[in-house]
């Protein structure tokens, strides 16, 4: 496992520009660290953020959840898909608020668009394929996988262009590239990120690996590498939605992938085109 030097987080955390954990997840995870959490409270503290109540609600009504009937207020929210449930997709709806576009040198809403398909993806191939992975870590991942990207687009203005480069030079990896070019890189700020919004200890471990070709060579069964795995399947099936080519890393993985996920390589262009239609 790759463990982060103190020293690098203490880095980032005068380096860079990080969104700070929002006063209102701060008020909910202190809610619900209370030895019986009050259900009510909670709801109506998420209530008073109209636009994250808005986001839930919309969330909870797609297809993804798969609900039998619609759901109308928060503490309904509550109750088909618990507390836990609902911090992540609160923490989901605040984490895409917390950068000013004006100051990112890459399209922000392009950027989030990509990583809610990305999270989309990542629920559905859970449930068909894993189905013993809890749904809201796969949406958390999937979500803040690349959530150290807007944090160094921010500090660098020619940040796109190194993007850029990792698509025509697919052999070194975007952290290699970010490495030598900035002696930083994303995965290790969205590790920073992920961790101080308090997201699940798995989670940030798979954030920090997500361009870890080498994560899956030595196969464990292990819940982790089932994150990875699906992960990796779900950035491949967006690429080719978006730009009708493979992503960098899926030359490198996709055996390992397809082998952990049960998947016969013959089967997989079904498996792409039945999710891209349901993006």
């Amino acid at each position: 496992m790759l463990i982060v030097d103190q020293q690098v987080l203490d880095d980032i955390s005068k380096g860079f520009s990080v969104p700070a954990q929002p006063k209102l997840l701060l008020k909910l995870l202190k809610l619900m660290a209370e030895h019986e959490p009050d259900i009510k409270k909670i709801a109506n503290t998420i209530s008073q953020d109209v636009a994250v109540s808005a986001a839930i609600l919309k969330a909870i009504n797609s297809p993804l959840y798969g609900l039998s009937r619609t759901v109308t207020d928060i503490q309904m929210s509550v109750n088909y898909i618990g507390l836990y449930g609902i911090i992540m997709l609160v923490t989901g709806s605040l984490i895409k608020k917390s950068f000013d576009p004006k100051d990112c040198s890459i399209e922000l809403e392009a950027f989030w668009q990509m990583s809610t398909d990305i999270s989309t993806i990542t629920v559905l191939l859970g449930r068909q394929f894993k189905p013993n992975l809890a749904t809201d870590k796969l949406f958390s991942l999937g979500l803040f996988h690349g959530c150290g990207v807007p944090v160094m687009a921010m500090k660098y203005k020619d940040y796109q262009a190194t993007i850029d480069s990792a698509f025509q030079t697919p052999e070194i990896s975007l952290t290699e590239i970010e490495e030598k070019k900035y002696q930083a890189n994303h995965a290790v700020i969205g590790y920073y990120v992920a961790s101080s919004w308090r997201l699940p200890k798995d989670i940030c471990q798979i954030i920090l690996q997500h361009h870890d070709r080498s994560f899956l060579e030595r196969l464990d069964n292990s819940e982790q590498q089932d994150y990875y795995a699906i992960l990796k399947l779900a950035e491949q099936i967006v690429h080719l939605k978006y730009y009708d080519l493979p992503s960098v890393d899926w030359q490198y993985v996709s055996e390992d992938v397809l082998y952990t996920l049960g998947i016969k390589e013959e089967e997989l262009p079904k498996v792409i085109e039945d999710l891209k239609s349901k993006m």
